[in-house]
């Protein structure tokens, strides 16, 4: 499935500009040029906060480890991840050190992750590729993290991570639940932080509770939003990709909402 764009974005006009003298203008043409040279103004004067995205995680202890015993390398367990360096999505990775006719050594160099430190590799994964992204289209930004205070003004991008149930009803996704799909859904939507707060999303209700998974969610159309699909393990060319188009896309937003933006 395509993203969809943002609810109120305009189309973004790339222009190239010849090596040659350029011809006269037309009307139309100095219009988009101004636009444009307005657009880039407001964005180096704007400071745009990327929120940590919302996700849950399967609250469990890991497993009590031995002390650990010298090993050679090659029987070293490891944590599975993607090609991005994020960790597997779904139950918590295994290691890869086979056993031998001593049963505890492969658990002695176990290596393997908890649910919370997956799912903080993938908020992080996600937001610094977010954050670079839009460093490079000239814009001031900072990372807030999950439970910082908002500033006063700017601009916030946010999201949250979920996943299609056997219904295909959106849940927040559950970072050590059982996976139903081979795809995780993302939603992201951005906000004028002048303004009052406006939901990105609502719990269902009834919530209807299942351990397996996240909560029932329903995007809400109070903020420009988008929806992207990438797959349970995503690669570092996917989030790459999802960060270029949320770049461009703000990009579009504060040209068409220049004024509104910096009242």
């Amino acid at each position: 499935m395509r993203p969809s764009r943002f609810l109120v974005l305009l189309p973004f006009v790339a222009l190239s500009v010849a090596a040659c003298p350029k011809p006269l203008e037309t009307p139309r043409e100095s219009q988009t040029l101004e636009a444009q040279s307005q657009a880039t103004a407001t964005a180096g004067a704007m400071t745009v906060y990327v929120s940590d995205f919302d996700l849950d995680v399967v609250q469990r202890k890991p497993s009590p480890k031995p002390a650990p015993r010298p090993s050679p390398p090659s029987r070293t367990g490891s944590v599975s991840r993607s090609s991005s360096g994020v960790p597997r999505t779904g139950t918590a990775a295994s290691t890869s050190g086979s056993s031998t006719s001593q049963g505890s050594d492969s658990s002695d160099t176990s290596t393997e992750e908890t649910p919370a430190e997956q799912a903080s590799a993938l908020v992080r994964a996600v937001s610094e590729n977010i954050i670079r992204a839009l460093m490079e289209a000239g814009y001031d930004v900072r990372r807030l993290p999950a439970g910082a205070p908002l500033p006063q003004t700017g601009l916030r991008i946010r999201g949250v991570f979920a996943e299609a149930d056997e219904q295909n009803r959106a849940r927040r996704l559950l970072v050590g639940g059982e996976p139903v799909g081979t795809n995780i859904i993302l939603y992201v939507g951005v906000n004028n932080l002048k303004t009052r707060e406006q939901p990105l999303y609502e719990l269902a209700s009834p919530p209807t509770p299942d351990p397996r998974h996240g909560p029932v969610i329903t995007v809400t159309s109070y903020a420009p939003a988008e929806r992207f699909e990438l797959s349970r393990d995503p690669s570092a060319d996917e989030l790459k990709s999802v960060a270029t188009k949320v770049a461009a896309d703000l990009t579009a937003l504060v040209s068409a909402n220049r004024l509104s933006l910096t009242q």
